[in-house]
């Protein structure tokens, strides 16, 4: 038998290590980047800062859009596993999206202007620049975070922002802003909430198409009777929004200062029961207000 030399398998095998190498495992994500795109990386596991950002827009039912989020004009980084792959901090949202709002947290404590731009990089809002402390991303106590709104909708661009650090020293209050972005005047009343729904109703002021209203309001009790502003058009009070002022004084779940924006009816599967999509507390949404305590 004739056996061939090591010298002539030498090449042999040579060409056969290459192809060996390249059927090595190699891990990669089905999507994303398996190292960081440039932008802020969110550390969910040690970073002690947040906000909330609520993105009100008018979008086509179907299909659902991308949209993320840049602080600075960086984009927004998150890890999407644990091997160390990671994706863009991203919304996908279709129809109203009015009553939704998305946290970020584990970045750095600063000032951000809040951006939200699509997949194009086409930007739909972006906020004035608000500070963010350390501290905010801990929810245990919770902590009212620091919060950006961004509205497009109805030929409309605008932002607010609403920040805790700026309330007053009584945290019995809240400071509510109202703004009026319909072609109508609103009304806001102070009524008194019963068994027998409201009553006892006092004229807090008009609302005029694209102003304010500002106004400070106690908080009331978690049971019982308690104050709540009634929000609604001036030609149909149907058309309204109950802001319901309960809490315990300093309670971390109360909301010491925020904005409602009065958008008009809309429809909306983030419509909590019994509540309405007529307008949006920067604090709770379409909820009347904050949730009452386990019993």
């Amino acid at each position: 038998m004739t056996r061939a030399r090591l010298s002539l398998l030498l090449p042999l095998l040579a060409s056969v290590a290459p192809v060996i190498a390249a059927c090595k495992t190699e891990r990669k994500p089905l999507t994303g980047f398996a190292t960081p795109p440039p932008g802020i990386v969110l550390d969910w596991n040690g970073g002690d800062t947040g906000l909330a950002v609520w993105p009100i827009f008018d979008l086509p039912e179907q299909p659902f859009q991308t949209f993320r989020t840049r602080l600075n004009g960086q984009d927004v980084i998150m890890i999407t596993s644990e091997e160390g792959f990671y994706d863009y901090y991203s919304w996908d949202l279709a129809g109203w999206t009015g009553g939704f709002d998305g946290w970020i947290r584990g970045f750095p404590a600063g000032t951000y202007a809040v951006e939200i731009v699509d997949n194009a990089g086409q930007s739909w809002g972006q906020s004035a620049p608000l500070s963010v402390p350390a501290g905010t991303g801990i929810q245990n106590p919770p902590v009212q975070l620091p919060t950006v709104l961004l509205a497009h909708f109805d030929g409309q661009a605008r932002s607010w922002t609403t920040d805790p650090t700026t309330k007053d020293a009584d945290p019995a209050t809240d400071e509510i802003t109202i703004t009026n972005l319909i072609g109508e005047d609103v009304l806001v009343e102070r009524c008194l909430i019963t068994a027998a729904g409201r009553t006892a109703c006092t004229p807090v002021g008009t609302v005029a198409p694209g102003g304010d209203l500002f106004t400070v309001e106690t908080v009331g009790p978690w049971t019982g009777d308690h104050p709540a502003l009634f929000i609604h058009l001036a030609t149909d009070a149907s058309q309204s929004y109950q802001r319901d002022l309960q809490g315990t004084a300093g309670s971390a779940k109360t909301c010491q200062i925020e904005r409602i924006l009065v958008h008009g009816s809309r429809t909306t599967f983030r419509i909590p029961a019994g509540g309405s999509a007529f307008a949006l507390s920067s604090c709770y949404g379409y909820e009347s207000g904050a949730p009452a305590p386990a019993p």
